[in-house]
Order: structure tokens, then sequence, then C-alpha cells
């Protein structure tokens, strides 16, 4: 009885088989690698997302200077943001210096300011309101209204020629808690930002921390670069109000005791500083 041979298939279809087959094998493996690639990229950028939002709602370290910062001291910081007691701590200092009020109380800093730009003058109240030259400028605005250090911001620093700068921080929560707590209830200052239409913040945004919290990262990063622009010319310094250490770190940089710095304009039921 004749054996039946086994079919054989030809040697090239069997290469050609396994050489499809590991093709495939390759791209499925690359697409795997990709997949899991986007996912890692992906979640890179909302780490680095958090960490942009976090690093803009803090203060940096401030650098080291030689010698004790020399005025003007310009404050860019927000209303409920310490303006009170950086002017009552200059004031403590020796410093002459003016906060929200100019011209011997008859108009507003900010106003001054902003005149001062449209004319072509130096963005400093004393330019076009009558008053003396001030080391500190405590607040250089007149509220929500007129927010001049924001709408602004270009034209103050490179007017200013030589200027040490204040960015004033504090928790967004606190910050939006306080701005909410002033006023009257149907005006309060939490309101009249919502309602002023400010660059960063237009008309009828500024219903919540979230908001206010992208509003001053956006504006802390524009400051940053604005004044990065003149170096050697000014200073930057940051300081987080509610920092139980800030009363040293504006004596280290300022030269005036830490015993100086406190809380002022602090309404009595919510704990907020001006």
């Amino acid at each position: 009885m004749k054996s039946i041979s086994k079919a054989k298939l030809p040697f090239a279809s069997v290469v050609v088989f396994l050489y499809l087959l590991l093709v495939l094998m390759n791209k499925h493996e690359i697409q795997m690698i990709h997949e899991s690639v986007d996912v890692e990229s992906r979640e890179n950028d909302d780490d680095a997302g958090t960490d942009d939002i976090e690093s803009c709602l803090r203060p940096r370290e401030n650098r080291a200077v030689s010698a004790k910062l020399r005025p003007p001291f310009v404050n860019l910081g927000m209303p409920k943001m310490g303006s009170t007691s950086l002017h009552s701590y200059f004031k403590c200092g020796g410093h002459t210096s003016v906060h929200w009020l100019c011209g011997g109380g008859k108009t507003y800093c900010g106003d001054c300011i902003e005149k001062a730009i449209k004319s072509d003058l130096l963005p400093l109240p004393y330019s076009t309101c009558k008053m003396k030259k001030m080391a500190s400028y405590a607040q250089i605005d007149r509220g929500p209204e007129n927010l001049v250090q924001v709408n602004y911001l270009n034209e103050i620093v490179s007017g200013i020629p030589n200027a040490t700068f204040i960015l004033t921080f504090r928790n967004m929560t606190n910050w939006f808690r306080s701005l909410t707590n002033w006023g009257t209830p149907e005006n309060n200052m939490r309101k009249r930002f919502e309602r002023a239409n400010i660059t960063g913040l237009p008309e009828g945004v500024g219903k919540n921390v979230s908001q206010f919290s992208s509003f001053y990262c956006e504006y802390v990063k524009r400051v940053r670069k604005e004044v990065a622009k003149y170096p050697g010319r000014h200073e930057l310094i940051e300081i987080d109000i509610e920092d139980p250490t800030v009363g040293r770190q504006v004596e280290e940089a300022f030269g005036i005791k830490h015993t100086c710095w406190g809380h002022k304009n602090t309404a009595k039921h919510n704990n907020t500083v001006s």
C-alpha cells in the first residue's frame, strides 16, 4: 500500500507568511507605544498646566541684592492684597507714602497716573496732580474701575526710569472672600470687578475663585515678563502677605524693621487684609 505524502507548502510562501506576520506584530507594537506616549504626554501636559497655575499664584524667591532697595516703591498688586499694610510699613520706616488717594487726598492716584500716561508724562501721580514725589506708592489704582497697573502695565514699567516694583500674593480663596465681604452686598468689590471690564477679566467674568485665579495668574506672568525686559533698571519683589515670615522678608529687602509690618485695614468679620 502506497503511503500518502503530506502536502508541503513551498519554502518561499512560508517566508512571505512569516514576514507579513512580523510586520503586523511590529505595527501593533508601535501603535501601543504611540498610544502610551500620547497618554503620558497628555498627563504631563495636565501636570504642567497645574504647575503653571500654582507657580504664578505664589511668589518666587526674590533675587539677592547687594544693597537695600531704593525708591520709588510701586505696588503692582491688587486691592485687598496688603496695600494698606505696605503703606503703613513704609511710613513706619520713615518713608513718604501715598495710598489710593493723591494730591492731598483730593483725587485718586490711579486717575493721576492715567492722565500722566495719556499726556506722555512720567507715569507717577505727581506728574499731573499737585503733590510731592513720594518714596512709596502703596496703591496706585482707583479700585476695579481703574486698575491702572493692569490696564497700563507696559506704560508704567517702561516709563519709570528706575523703580522697585512690588507684587503681592495671598490665598485666592481668602482674596475672593475678602472682595466679596468688602462693601455692601449689592455693591461689594467682587461685583465691581465683575462689572468693570478689566484687561484679562472682561465684563461678566469674576463670579468665582477659579476665574479670579486665572485672571491673577495671567497678570502675574505679564508683570514678570515686563519687568524682566529691563535688567539692572528695575527690581521686582514678590511677597505673600499671609506668610508668617513676611515681616522678616520685607526687612531683608527694604531694611525696615520687621516690627513695622502688620495687617492693616482688616475687616473684623472676615479676617481679611487690605
